[in-house]
């Protein structure tokens, strides 16, 4: 079997390590692109759609209380990752509840956004086999990438939705699940108990910190992850700013505005 024996592509999520590959198997093949709708734009970014992705994110950093260096450091880090795709186009969108074949086989997707907006599983009920991805992986927690709404609404808080959809996956009960990176998963119940005690033990220390002092985004994430550079400072502001969005949801802190940084609090 060669590229050209390519028939269909599906995309679980639009990041580099998942479809870097994708437009040069469908140049060689003419194979169809299938994903999730919100992905469609970042597998073709337009000129315009890259603008309001940069606005988003310089003003969000700046809200963070993130230095000019680190920002354009990121930015930077940003431009050059671009080499590691080109643009492809969408052929079929896919949605919840969608079935698909292959494998001999009928899958259902499910829509799990966290990780990434627009990331989807599959589930072979019969088999109780989960295609999970990047959503559950073995080793660690999957990070939840800060990402504008798609649609124009209020930014997604992605730890919140990564933490309910862990749960839904769970309660398929697989007997295995194939990961993005590393190992398979045969106790997915398990796994999914140690994330979520990972992630409150992380916000309760968030909680103590800000018990002694209002402090930034930025700052917090300092404290947690030590200096990082380049792409690194946007992951670790990522999952940062999850937990502060966790816990604001729970009522546990909020935030006071000084000059355009936000300033968080018990």
């Amino acid at each position: 079997m060669s590229l050209c024996d390519i028939e269909r592509i599906i995309i679980t999520h639009p990041h580099p390590d998942h479809c870097g590959f994708a437009a040069e198997i469908v140049s060689q093949s003419g194979a169809e692109v299938w994903t999730h709708r919100l992905n469609e734009t970042l597998l073709a970014p337009t000129e315009q759609s890259r603008e309001k992705s940069h606005a988003f994110y310089r003003q969000l950093f700046v809200n963070c209380g993130m230095p000019e260096l680190q920002l354009e450091e990121y930015f930077q880090s940003r431009r050059e990752s671009r080499s590691y795709t080109e643009p492809v186009r969408t052929t079929r969108t896919l949605a919840e509840g969608d079935q698909i074949e292959f494998a001999e086989a009928n899958w259902t997707v499910y829509h799990t956004p966290g990780h990434s907006g627009g990331l989807i599983c599959l589930f072979q009920p019969e088999l109780r086999v989960l295609l999970a991805n990047d959503h559950i992986l073995r080793s660690i927690s999957s990070n939840p990438i800060v990402e504008p709404d798609p649609d124009g609404g209020p930014r997604p808080h992605r730890l919140v939705e990564y933490l309910h959809h862990l749960q839904r996956m769970a309660d398929l009960d697989p007997v295995v699940v194939w990961t993005g990176h590393g190992a398979e998963i045969h106790d997915l119940q398990k796994i999914v108990r140690q994330r979520i005690r990972f992630h409150q033990r992380r916000a309760e220390y968030i909680l103590d910190m800000l018990a002694s002092r209002a402090m930034t985004a930025f700052e917090i994430a300092q404290a947690i992850f030590g200096t990082r550079v380049g792409f690194d400072v946007f992951l670790s502001l990522s999952e940062t700013i999850g937990h502060l969005d966790w816990l604001e949801e729970q009522g546990k802190i909020q935030s006071e505005d000084r000059n355009g940084v936000a300033y968080w609090n018990t």
